[in-house]
């Protein structure tokens, strides 16, 4: 996104000093300002992980079932671009760092942060854009039949179609915002920009937000009328509603482009929340991309001979366990406890699904009569 930040002028700048004066009470601190890295250090680090876990069990379930289709050709695009967006996430903790207030920033280290914000800005029009055409693309597989686009798979092409537009427009807007080019991230260069970034900021995520809330809506509707029963409904929802953390994230990050808009002074840091939603909004898209595919993941590993070997290493080891206290207290070791039948391991906490069969979370099939056809079937057989 382009930096225009503007600051106090002079005929002689120190570039040692403060970027914009103080406000009363306050005193400038550019050796060692206060910062908040140690808080989006641990957002990041967190984001990391379960965005990581996410794709792994997304490929391994995709390995699986040998199925795929044009959201996992865009995923294996988004995955190595989020690592990219992660190295400048990182980088921005120490150039100059996270929740510091522009009067503690030097304006030598202007030019870093710029440069840091606004690649980071291209990357996550781009990486955002793909993922949120990608989960649309599984969402069409999952509901709507070949052959059979109904109103929902056509809601999500057009969506698709607007993401991809937004994305292009904000891209652009970024490219020729600034003359010369090189002001877009440093802003001690004499020149001229057309719009600053907090308004950008704000057309970005209301835009976001409203193009999230529209297929999460179709698809509660989709997932609501299957005929099925009312548990495992709920179940497939669920999964879906991840989508609901998303939509919060774009929320806050709204909440503080506006902010951001009401006192554009202070860059640093409101610019600094901002990139911290959109990692977290990232974050939660993965988690809709992936997630649906984790019952199918966990299943096929549970069925792999390292995790068989290591359960029956525990079971044993658990049964001489028994014997022993047995033996030391005198109760014969042919007596064992058989497990009731109908007990919460056997029944998923009641939910009344099996660990074998043809699913996982899912298992039983929906009504070969339903009215929303062999698409919406796949949605209960979805980890399968």
């Amino acid at each position: 996104m382009a930096m225009n930040m503007l600051f106090p002028r002079q005929e002689a700048i120190d570039f040692n000093g403060p970027t914009i004066p103080a406000p009363a009470g306050q005193v400038s601190n550019v050796i060692n300002p206060p910062n908040g890295n140690k808080i989006a250090l641990a957002i990041i680090s967190i984001c990391v992980i379960v965005s990581a876990v996410l794709y792994m069990m997304r490929l391994y379930a995709k390995i699986l079932t040998k199925q795929i289709n044009v959201g996992d050709y865009l995923t294996l695009i988004t995955f190595p671009l989020y690592w990219v967006y992660i190295y400048y996430s990182y980088r921005l903790s120490w150039s100059p760092g996270y929740l510091i207030h522009e009067w503690n920033v030097a304006i030598k280290d202007i030019p870093e942060f710029s440069y840091v914000c606004y690649v980071a800005t291209c990357l996550y029009l781009w990486l955002i854009a793909l993922i949120k055409i990608a989960i649309l693309c599984d969402w069409t597989c999952i509901f709507a039949s070949k052959g059979q686009r109904g109103f929902f798979a056509w809601t999500c092409f057009l969506t698709c179609g607007a993401v991809a537009s937004l994305a292009i427009i904000l891209f652009v807007m970024d490219l020729v915002n600034c003359t010369p080019f090189d002001r877009n991230y440093n802003p001690l260069l004499p020149g001229s920009c057309r719009w600053s970034v907090p308004e950008e900021s704000i057309v970005s995520a209301a835009a976001n937000f409203a193009l999230d809330a529209l297929p999460l809506i179709l698809a509660q509707r989709m997932i609501w009328g299957l005929h099925t029963t009312w548990g495992k409904k709920l179940g497939v929802s669920l999964i879906f509603l991840v989508g609901v953390i998303g939509m919060i994230s774009s929320i806050v990050r709204l909440y503080y482009a506006v902010s951001f808009y009401r006192d554009s002074a202070d860059t640093t840091y409101f610019f600094s929340i901002v990139a911290l939603c959109t990692l977290c909004e990232i974050t939660c898209a993965n988690l809709v991309l992936c997630l649906p595919f984790a019952p199918k993941a966990i299943k096929g590993f549970k069925q792999t001979k390292t995790f068989l070997e290591i359960k029956s290493y525990m079971t044993s080891s658990k049964g001489s366990s028994v014997s022993e206290s047995r033996e030391g207290s005198g109760v014969p070791a042919q007596v064992a406890e058989s497990p009731r039948q109908g007990s919460a391991e056997k029944k998923w906490f009641g939910l009344g699904l099996r660990e074998s069969g043809e699913g996982t979370l899912y298992e039983d099939s929906v009504d070969e009569e339903s009215s929303l056809g062999r698409g919406s079937e796949r949605a209960i057989h979805l980890s399968a």
